[in-house]
């Protein structure tokens, strides 16, 4: 079954909408890919969706601040009607609903109707393409336009004669529009199966499968008090690491991951000190934003992920990034973050990786990627324990010990003098934010 969606240019004249089907269980962030390309945006800015439930104003994002939600928590299926903001800083306001459900069982999205023509993204608005038509019409009926807001008009339009001029500012191609709307749909299916391909579970909740399907290691969990030192355990969560990073893979033991430097210093882990001789000699990266923007900096020109697999030089950049030993899983995190994306067994950096690395607050701007990442390495409910540990909660919660090679390896946590640790300014700053979000 599919549905169909109805999208209005609000304030448009002549009026600009589309109807197309899609499939129910499309999030709101697919679907704007798909309004994009039906109006004709080149969906290089920012976008929300804005509606309401009852009362409540709610707002979805792609990178949602606090009290807002992210796109994909929500599907076409289960929306109600909506303004989709294209720009923050323009005036495209569209409004989108959902007509019902359809039974015509086509592949999608499927164009139903193309009303208008397609948008003029630089007008910043419909105002100023209807004033655009008002002067071609002039031009076209031989009749003096005003000068100024025609050479505005030529500089926006390619040359072109008066009368398909007007056209172009009066109905937009249905074979054209249509051809971008498969074209999306196309990138859409790639993502996905790539996603698929290089994500599959999580690696949180792989290994949970890994427990429960061991009932041996599950009373060791449960009846243990240190489970991180039987001997049983360890050897079985090495194999489980090898077996997910690939075999031959130099993965520590427990026992070499309670022992990165800097431990000494935090609630809990008095005494362990000392992990992999050569990481002294590494000139690594001082601040939370250093490490992810180096980290994303690696794939502005593009670098292949074939099955998992990165290349030497990359794989060691990020090991002297991060000091951490297993850069696959690195990357991994950063694609569930929404700061690198996959294609074609080809790794790039997302519009948000993008936007991290030219932003004067990357912290800020890129909470929510920030949030996901660290939301992926330990489970969303045990980083929501962890930053109330850290800013709120007096008592550390044992379960993120194993972590905290991540938090040092990011600059969450740095050692600002021997034998102490504690929260770096941009780890602090980035928790307080993460906090907010959860408190809503």
């Amino acid at each position: 079954m599919t549905v169909s969606v109805l999208i209005t240019v609000e304030d448009s004249s002549p009026e600009i909408s589309r109807c197309f089907n899609v499939d129910p269980d499309m999030t709101l962030g697919a679907l704007a890919e798909v309004i994009d390309a039906s109006l004709g945006f080149s969906g290089a800015s920012s976008h929300l969706f804005v509606g309401k439930h009852g009362t409540q104003r709610e707002v979805y994002a792609e990178s949602p601040g606090a009290g807002e939600q992210h796109e994909d928590t929500i599907t076409v299926a289960e929306m109600e009607p909506m303004t989709y903001i294209y720009d923050a800083a323009a005036d495209w306001s569209i409004h989108v609903e959902v007509l019902g459900p359809s039974h015509i069982d086509a592949p999608t999205p499927m164009l139903v109707d193309a009303a208008g023509p397609d948008v003029i993204e630089a007008c910043n608005g419909p105002a100023m393409m209807t004033e655009f038509r008002r002067q071609a019409r002039l031009l076209a009926a031989g009749i003096e336009p005003d000068v100024d807001t025609v050479t505005l008009l030529f500089s926006f339009l390619p040359v072109m004669p008066p009368e398909r001029m007007l056209d172009r500012l009066t109905f937009a191609d249905p074979v054209t529009v249509a051809s971008r709307m498969a074209n999306v749909a196309e990138e859409q299916f790639f993502d996905e199966m790539a996603a698929a391909e290089s994500e599959g579970l999580g690696l949180a909740e792989r290994f949970d499968n890994f427990i429960n399907s061991q009932p041996g290691l599950r009373e060791i969990l449960d009846v243990d008090p240190h489970p991180e030192r039987n001997p049983a355990m360890i050897s079985a969560v090495t194999d489980f690491f090898n077996s997910v990073l690939g075999e031959g893979t130099d993965f520590p033991e427990l026992a070499e991951l309670a022992s990165l430097p800097g431990f000494a210093g935090l609630p809990g882990l008095e005494g362990l000190e000392g992990l992999l001789d050569d990481t002294d000699d590494l000139e690594a990266p001082n601040s939370l934003t250093l490490v992810f923007g180096d980290l994303i900096s690696l794939f502005i020109a593009s670098v292949p992920y074939n099955v998992g697999e990165l290349t030497p030089e990359v794989s060691r950049e990020i090991r002297d990034i991060t000091a951490l030993p297993f850069p696959g899983t690195v990357v991994d995190f950063l694609l569930d973050a929404g700061l690198l994306k996959k294609r074609h067994e080809i790794l790039t950096p997302t519009k948000a990786g993008l936007t991290f690395l030219s932003s004067d607050d990357a912290v800020a701007a890129n909470a929510d990627n920030l949030r996901r990442f660290f939301e992926s390495v330990m489970g969303a409910d045990l980083w929501r324990a962890t930053v109330d540990w850290f800013i709120g909660e007096p008592q550390p919660n044992p379960d993120i010990d194993d972590y905290i090679p991540w938090l040092y390896g990011f600059c969450v946590v740095e050692e600002y003098e021997p034998g102490r640790s504690g929260l770096s300014d941009e780890g602090r700053a980035m928790m307080h934010l993460h906090r907010a979000y959860y408190e809503g």
